[in-house]
């Protein structure tokens, strides 16, 4: 697997509220990156090279402070700054007004409106004027300013697309970066026996399994203890044994079983979803959502947005109840785990 980073390419750089936030050692460290810059470069190369060294010791910042994700400020009801991809809609009024509302799309289970409030003219970048103008994924730093009613308006440090670059080049790619961390189940060595089996019509099967039958089967495959649940961990699996074109990753699952039969929604993840905010803690390369039934995008899109934090972006995979059933029959695991399920039944009557 390319070793590849996620990049933001700004074009919206708030020079005198970054150096705020950052403090004087952040902000000696930017004039000391600026001094290093030939002085023969042309100015508008400057300014460009300038603006990308405060996006690189803004996002360092974030991920050494665990700066949260805006859902997470908007779950918590908590923070003055947030780090994040965040869909905005379309701002018309970018090319004809001197301060601008940037709205945030709504953001499921969530009361609060969010609205960015910028000086249009700070804006440098041409592409990304027209990218706000038409709306879409930025990647955004952000401070909290006030609240009108049930709207939080926030005042940006830092808007830019969100990009891959080669880690080794720094070429940038022009691979979307939600593709790129975005895992399938056969994607990974230990897993990719499932190709070889047709994906279910049904998840009716796995109306059967328990959860926790589930987590053995999982450690079944894996070689891996399964311990017993406990009221304060952050995932029901942990493991760091997986692999993907030779490279050794570490994984998080959180896994639902049939107590909920039914379509997961943020609902089935505990008050606002809080169970993916937990999971984003773990200390992992990938982080997992596994379900007996289907899973709804909402909780698809809450996932990519904590995976894919600018300041610190892992891997994300979702085994939905039909995936689950394919690995099981992969691995020939259905009946032992429909017979465990049952027994684990009869214990607790």
């Amino acid at each position: 697997m390319r070793e590849t980073s996620l990049v933001v390419d700004p074009g919206f750089v708030h020079h005198r509220k970054i150096e705020a936030i950052l403090g004087q050692t952040g902000t000696e460290i930017i004039s000391k990156e600026i001094e290093r810059i030939p002085s023969q470069t042309p100015n508008w190369r400057k300014e460009v090279i300038i603006s990308h060294i405060y996006s690189r010791i803004t996002l360092d910042f974030c991920r050494v402070n665990e700066i949260k994700t805006l859902q997470q400020v908007l779950f918590d009801e908590n923070g003055q700054l947030f780090c994040s991809i965040v869909n905005v809609l379309p701002c018309k009024e970018i090319y004809e007004s001197k301060r601008v509302i940037i709205k945030c799309k709504s953001i499921d289970d969530i009361n609060y409106k969010v609205e960015f409030h910028i000086t249009s003219d700070k804006v440098w970048s041409e592409t990304l004027k027209s990218g706000l103008y038409q709306g879409g994924d930025f990647a955004i730093v952000a401070q909290y300013n006030s609240r009108d009613d049930n709207t939080l308006i926030f005042h940006p440090l830092l808007i830019g697309y969100p990009y891959l670059a080669d880690v080794k080049t720094g070429d940038l790619s022009w691979n979307k970066y939600t593709d790129f961390y975005q895992l399938h189940l056969e994607d990974f060595t230990e897993f990719e026996i499932v190709k070889q089996h047709p994906l279910p019509s049904s998840t009716e099967e796995m109306k059967f399994i328990h959860e926790n039958v589930f987590k053995q089967c999982l450690g079944r495959i894996l070689t891996e203890s399964t311990p017993k649940d406990w009221g304060g961990e952050s995932s029901d699996f942990f493991t760091s044994h997986l692999h993907i074109q030779g490279r050794r990753l570490s994984a998080a699952f959180l896994l639902k079983g049939p107590a909920k039969y039914s379509p997961m929604t943020l609902k089935h993840l505990g008050k606002n979803g809080d169970q993916i905010v937990r999971l984003s803690k773990e200390p992992a390369n990938v982080l997992v959502i596994q379900h007996c039934h289907d899973i709804l995008p909402p909780v698809i899109e809450t996932l990519r947005v904590f995976a894919t934090q600018p300041s610190k972006p892992r891997h994300y995979c979702f085994i939905d109840g039909r995936e689950s059933l394919r690995m099981l029959k992969a691995f020939n695991l259905v009946d032992w785990a429909i017979e465990e399920s049952t027994k684990l039944g009869r214990e607790k009557k």
